[in-house]
C-alpha cells in the first residue's frame, strides 16, 4: 500500500514538472502594437470674394433738440392749450399757454403816449431851432453858436424820442412775450406750470424734444474705426448709411438714417470714439406712413456701412487655431499647419488677406494636438466608402435572390 501511494505520489510531482516545461518552452504569442485612430473631419474649399464691412454698435435714441422753455415775463396763466400736456405734440410757433394780459398792454399804451408826447416835444424844438437860426440871419453877425440856435434843447427833444420808441418797442415785446409758443415742433416731455398758476421771470415752464430729428450717440473702438468711412462736414455723399433695430410693443422693428458726424474727441474714461446717426421724422409725423414710430429713449443696436474690400477669404472662426493658424489638408490625407493673415473678425467668421490661396481645403473640425504630416480622414470619403459598401451589398443580396427563385422555379 505504501509502494502504491508513492508511486501516485511520483507521478503527479512528474506531470507537474512536465507541464511547467512545457509552459515555459511555449513560443509567446506576437504583441499587436495599438495604433491611435485616425481623426474623421470635416474640411471646406476656401475662395476669395469682395467683402462690404459693416460695423456693429448701440445706444439710446435721443433727440437732436432738447429746450427748457422759460417764462419771459412774470403773471398769472389765464389760458393753458389743449395740447399742452405731457406727451403731446406741438407745432413751431403753436401757443402753449397765455400769461394774462392787462398790465403788459397797459403798459404798452403808456408807451405810446410817452412817444407821442416826446415826438410833440422833438418837433417844437425843432420849430424853435429853425426860428432862432432865421433870427439871428437877420440880425446877427458872425457864425451862431448852439446855444443861440437852440441846438441842445433839440438833441435832448430827439434823444427823448428815441428813448420813448425804445419804451415802446420793449412794451410790444413783453406783451408778445404773454404768448408762450413752442419754438420748434417738438413733444412736450415734461411741464410745470399749469391754469391759474403765478411764474416769474426765468421760471421753468416745460421741457421740450424737438420731433423733426433724432440722434444716436454710437461708440465705437478706435480699432474699428479703419472699416468705416468717415462723414466729412457738410457733404451729405459721405454719410454712411446705418441700420437700427430695437423693440417696440414686444416685436424687434428697424429704421434707416445716416452717421453725419463723429464728436471729434476720443473719451478718456473708456477711450471710445462717438460717432453720432441721425434719423428724420422719428415720430413719422410729417410722412404720416405706416412706420412704427422710433421713440425717444428707445435702446438700438446699429449696423454701420462700412468700406468694402477686394479678394477677402472668409473662414469659420472654428476653423481657427491658435489664434492665427488653420489647418490645410493635402491630397494624401495629411495636415499642414498654415499661418494666415486676419483683417477682421466676427462672431462665426473671420476675414483672411493672405497666408491662403484659392481653392485651399482647410479643416473645420477641432483636433486635439495638431501636428504638420499627421493623417486624417474626411467625412466625406467616409460617406463615399459607406455608400459603396451599401450598394455592394444591395447587388449581391439582389443576386442571391435571383438564384434562390431560379432554383425554386427548376424545382417547381
Amino acid at each position: 500500500m505504501t509502494k502504491r501511494i508513492l508511486i501516485g505520489i511520483i507521478l503527479v510531482v512528474f506531470t507537474f514538472v512536465a507541464i511547467g516545461t512545457l509552459m515555459f518552452i511555449k513560443p509567446k504569442p506576437p504583441q499587436r502594437v495599438q495604433l491611435p485612430p485616425t481623426p474623421l473631419v470635416e474640411t471646406i474649399n476656401v475662395s476669395s470674394d469682395i467683402q462690404q464691412f459693416t460695423v456693429h454698435s448701440q445706444g439710446p435714441v435721443q433727440p437732436k433738440l432738447n429746450s427748457n422753455i422759460v417764462a419771459e415775463v412774470s403773471g398769472r396763466i389765464s389760458n393753458v392749450s389743449k395740447n399742452f400736456r405731457v406727451g403731446a405734440f406741438v407745432k413751431e410757433g403753436e401757443t402753449l399757454f397765455i400769461i394774462d394780459k392787462a398790465n403788459y398792454v397797459a403798459n404798452l399804451r403808456s408807451a405810446e403816449a410817452t412817444l407821442a408826447q416826446a415826438k410833440a416835444s422833438y418837433q417844437d424844438a425843432k420849430a424853435r431851432s429853425d426860428q432862432a437860426k432865421k433870427d439871428w440871419e437877420k440880425i446877427g453877425r458872425g457864425q451862431a453858436n448852439d446855444l443861440v440856435l437852440k441846438i441842445p434843447q433839440l438833441n435832448q427833444a430827439k434823444a427823448n424820442v428815441q428813448s420813448a420808441e425804445a419804451n415802446l418797442l420793449r412794451a410790444q415785446r413783453d406783451l408778445a412775450r404773454t404768448n408762450v409758443k413752442a419754438p420748434y415742433s417738438a413733444l412736450i416731455k415734461s411741464k410745470q406750470v399749469d391754469l391759474g398758476q403765478y411764474v416769474n421771470v426765468g421760471f421753468t415752464v416745460a421741457n421740450l424734444y424737438g420731433t423733426d430729428t433724432a440722434e444716436v450717440r454710437l461708440p465705437l473702438a478706435d480699432r474699428e474705426l479703419a472699416f468705416l468711412q468717415l462723414p466729412e462736414q457738410g457733404i451729405e455723399a459721405s454719410y454712411p448709411n446705418v441700420i437700427l433695430t430695437g423693440v417696440y410693443a414686444g416685436k424687434p422693428h428697424t429704421w434707416s438714417g445716416k452717421v453725419i458726424r463723429t464728436e471729434g474727441v476720443v473719451e478718456e474714461n473708456n477711450r471710445l470714439t462717438y460717432l453720432v446717426a441721425e434719423i428724420s421724422d422719428p415720430y413719422n409725423l410729417s410722412s404720416k406712413n405706416s412706420s412704427t414710430p422710433l421713440r425717444y429713449g428707445t435702446f438700438v443696436n446699429a449696423e454701420i456701412e462700412g468700406i468694402t474690400q477686394e479678394n477677402l477669404i472668409i473662414i469659420p472662426r472654428q476653423a481657427l487655431i491658435n489664434k492665427d493658424q488653420v489647418l490645410a489638408i493635402s491630397e494624401e490625407n495629411k495636415i499642414q499647419i498654415v499661418t494666415i493673415n486676419i483683417v477682421r473678425g466676427d462672431k462665426d467668421v473671420v476675414y483672411v488677406d493672405g497666408g491662403l490661396e484659392e481653392g485651399t481645403e482647410i479643416i473645420t473640425t477641432p483636433i486635439e494636438n495638431p501636428i504638420n504630416g499627421m493623417l486624417v480622414k474626411r467625412v466625406g470619403d467616409v460617406q463615399a466608402e459607406e455608400t459603396v459598401e451599401k450598394n455592394e451589398n444591395d447587388s449581391d443580396a439582389k443576386s442571391s435572390n435571383s438564384q434562390d427563385a431560379e432554383q425554386i422555379a427548376v424545382s417547381q
